[in-house]
């Protein structure tokens, strides 16, 4: 069961400032502040503008505050989906839970500096917290720290499925019996010269100028991603547990699944995508019929046309479900995109609302059947599906379903 949910989002970090700015259809790209993008093709991002570290009392205060940003963006995030799901501090200090923090590319904007700062000044001006800063398993880290927690800590690394495959494996603990709740969830900040080097080098960030300059998932003039960051954690817990405390019951996780791309390891492709979907249903037990929507993968990319191939490939034989994105509002955030994206799925399972696509305007021709969510709809929903590809040939969803307070 899903009984917190904490963010940090370049829409805001709070889930209804998220869903406001989803629903309000806000884009959340703007002109890249962190440095100068001037040697860019494309220059644009969608940066958090704001944020607030929690109160941390005792030594690590100083260490937060020198941690990468991805670092510092799953501590208020962790904070906050601990607040509200109101564990009690004697079961968040045991050893009855675990932490699943998924993170692709860890701290590169203190890595960057760092190597800045020794090219220009040497190495001993270089600051002595920058590996600290900057390996992946740090975020997962200082959030223990934070809590005082002891129990067993996990960073997932599974390129942009990270964050969903780190909420997958803490559901299979909390199933097994291993845990009885977990944090879990990605976080990324990599908003960086390299990254953008990086991917202006693979021609996948888009060259779109004016007010539509902004990724259209699934649009017949898409023309690539703009970067993204941000935090999305979650407080799951087994079942019984959770209704013996009166937990605040968001939704039900009731579908995980995995896999691998083995002919194309660096994009993803439509068999298997279909056949994570159809292993994500025959988890939750239920048919392909019953899926309402999708929040899709969706990077305005050529997979996007992948993803339907697969979605059309498992679900045709029944009413399409609705397909809706939030890449279009707030960017691609790599690992940290798929936790956003079952925050918004809750949330629109919670409201009986489904979030538009931003700017998509007509797909590609042969794609005019599917149901692709143009503009805010109130529908019936029970079953959420949430896609996420990673570089590597990872695949993974998750299946997120209303809560109905079942004892």
């Amino acid at each position: 069961m899903v009984t917190g949910m904490g963010l940090v989002s370049p829409l805001g970090n709070s889930p209804e400032e998220l869903w406001e700015g989803l629903i309000e259809g806000r884009s959340a790209v703007r002109p890249v502040t962190r440095f100068d993008p001037g040697r860019f093709t494309c220059r644009l991002a969608a940066e958090v503008e704001a944020f607030e570290l929690p109160d941390l009392a005792g030594p690590h205060a100083h260490e937060a505050s020198q941690m990468d940003r991805f670092v510092q963006y799953a501590l208020r995030a962790s904070s906050d989906a601990f607040a509200a799901s109101r564990l009690p501090p004697e079961r968040l200090a045991s050893e009855s839970g675990g932490f699943y923090l998924g993170v692709a590319m860890g701290g590169l904007e203190t890595l960057e500096s760092g190597f800045r700062q020794q090219e220009a000044e040497g190495p001993e001006k270089v600051n002595p917290y920058m590996i600290a800063a900057t390996i992946p398993n740090m975020a997962a880290g200082m959030v223990a720290l934070m809590f005082g927690f002891d129990g067993p800590q996990y960073t997932i690394v599974g390129g942009c499925s990270s964050g969903i495959q780190a909420i997958g494996q803490a559901v299979e603990a909390i199933r097994s019996g291993q845990q009885s709740w977990a944090l879990a969830g990605g976080t990324e900040a990599v908003i960086t010269p390299i990254t953008f080097s990086g991917f202006q080098a693979m021609g996948i960030l888009t060259q779109a100028t004016g007010p539509k300059a902004t990724p259209r998932p699934f649009d017949r003039d898409r023309d690539g991603m703009i970067v993204g960051e941000g935090a999305g954690m979650l407080v799951l817990e087994n079942r019984d547990a959770a209704l013996a405390r009166g937990a605040p019951i968001l939704a039900e996780v009731t579908g995980y699944a995995t896999c691998s791309v083995t002919s194309q390891p660096f994009f993803q492709c439509s068999e298997a995508t279909a056949h994570c979907m159809e292993l994500v249903f025959e988890d939750a037990g239920i048919e392909a019929g019953e899926l309402d929507c999708v929040y899709a993968h969706a990077g305005g990319l050529a997979g996007d046309t992948k993803e339907l191939q697969a979605i059309r490939k498992v679900c045709d034989h029944q009413a399409l479900p609705a397909i809706t994105s939030v890449k279009g509002h707030i960017g691609y955030s790599f690992a940290a995109a798929g936790p956003l994206d079952v925050i918004a799925a809750v949330l629109a399972l919670r409201g009986q609302r489904l979030s538009p696509i931003l700017h998509f305007t007509a797909p590609e021709p042969e794609y005019s059947g599917f149901d692709i969510v143009d503009r805010p709809r109130d529908q019936h929903l029970s079953h959420g599906l949430v896609n996420s590809f990673g570089l590597g040939g990872v695949t993974a969803c998750l299946l997120v379903t209303e809560a109905d307070h079942r004892s």
